[in-house]
């Protein structure tokens, strides 16, 4: 008896034979290679081309423009520098004959003044001489002296204080330079300290003198001033200088000196001349009866 081999097992019909798995990225290909890639090789070619071709014109037109433009700016200011150049000796022609003309009419008030004060002067000797006959005369005489030298009218001369103030060694425009408003109060300080006569740059200062600001400088009775400001005020060296330290005018300088480095120097006279004011003129007269 013949013994049979076992029979192989078949396959059903309709079971397929196990299969290599595929590449998960396999079917993203597509869009890894857009992601890569994003720019087709050929619009890349025609942009690099097109740059290098394209530049080189732009960049040459951007010079030449350049170059015009400095070629035009550069004949603007010769022509400037030009005009300059010829209109300079005009320029300066005309400054000198504006200061001489301006020179001419300070020597002309000065020598009116100086006239004013000599004929001021020739009427108080005629006047003392015409009023000294009686003792009536006299008293009035001493009234007058006293009236002209309260209004200014006369020089005086005597003891007193000399200040001298300054601005600071490094002012600008902005601090240590002194104002009008300064002098003001160092002036109304001498007075309030018993003062009988007071002058500034030669200046007398009466009733009607005004100090006031013009600009960087400070004028008195509309003369302008230069630093350093020396204040002549006649008086008694014994209190004067005790009381001007005490007084708002002397306390303001102070304050100038220790806050914006004003330079101010405040010493006693045993003799100073404070001049007459040159401006007084008799504005209202009334006839009296003897």
């Amino acid at each position: 008896m013949t013994q049979q081999a076992p029979e192989q097992p078949t396959q059903p019909p309709n079971q397929r034979a196990p299969q290599q798995p595929r590449r998960v990225d396999a079917s993203m290909s597509l869009l890894n290679n857009l992601m890569a890639h994003p720019l087709d090789e050929g619009y890349a070619v025609a942009a690099r081309t097109r740059s290098t071709q394209g530049d080189r014109p732009l960049r040459s037109r951007h010079r030449v423009m350049l170059v015009a433009a400095t070629v035009v700016l550069g004949f603007l200011l010769a022509v400037a520098a030009a005009q300059n150049y010829r209109s300079a000796p005009e320029a300066e022609k005309q400054r000198n004959e504006l200061v001489d003309r301006i020179n001419q009419a300070d020597s002309r008030l000065t020598g009116l003044r100086n006239n004013q004060s000599n004929l001021a002067d020739e009427v108080r000797r005629l006047q003392a001489s015409g009023l000294s006959n009686d003792s009536t005369g006299a008293a009035l005489q001493q009234k007058l002296d006293d009236l002209e030298l309260q209004t200014g009218a006369i020089a005086v001369t005597g003891p007193g204080l000399k200040a001298v103030i300054d601005d600071a060694k490094n002012a600008d425009a902005k601090e240590g330079r002194l104002l009008d408003v300064d002098l003001q109060q160092l002036v109304n300080g001498l007075w309030t300290s018993g003062a009988e006569a007071i002058s500034v740059n030669g200046h007398r200062i009466t009733s009607l003198t005004a100090i006031r600001g013009a600009g960087s400088a400070i004028t008195v009775d509309y003369s302008s001033l230069t630093p350093p400001y020396t204040v002549l005020a006649i008086g008694d060296t014994a209190t004067m200088p005790a009381r001007f330290a005490q007084s708002s005018g002397g306390q303001w300088v102070q304050y100038l000196v220790s806050n914006f480095d004003v330079r101010s120097t405040i010493t006693t006279e045993d003799s100073l001349l404070v001049p007459a004011d040159a401006t007084i003129a008799l504005r209202y007269a009334k006839v009296g009866t003897r």
